[in-house]
């Protein structure tokens, strides 16, 4: 009898355990189907390289829409001081041959 019991203790020592342990496992499962969820939020907001690169090159565009109206209204005022003879030609040329949009002159 005295090894019977021992037998049943030992069985439900085990089945203890093995309860302890799905309990354990089934927290961890709670805790990964919650990164899954913050880890499917993080890549449904994250940034790409392609949507990066594509804004990149629209603001490259509108600063060079800007640049040149800029240059307009420089190329305008260097104009209007010409002819009013408070710069002379050869400073006109050297003015309008600067970069970014520099005027080639022969």
């Amino acid at each position: 009898m005295e090894k019977e019991t021992s037998k049943n203790e030992i069985l439900e020592a085990i089945n203890e355990f093995s309860n302890r342990v799905d309990d354990k496992f089934d927290k961890v499962d709670e805790r990964f189907d919650k990164l899954e969820g913050r880890v499917g939020k993080i890549e449904a907001t994250m940034v790409t390289k392609d949507y990066l690169d594509d804004k990149l090159a629209d603001l490259r565009g509108d600063l060079v829409v800007l640049m040149r109206k800029e240059d307009t209204k420089m190329i305008k005022l260097v104009e209007i001081l010409k002819r009013r003879a408070v710069i002379t030609e050869a400073e006109e040329k050297e003015i309008l041959s600067m970069e970014p949009f520099a005027k080639l002159y022969a």
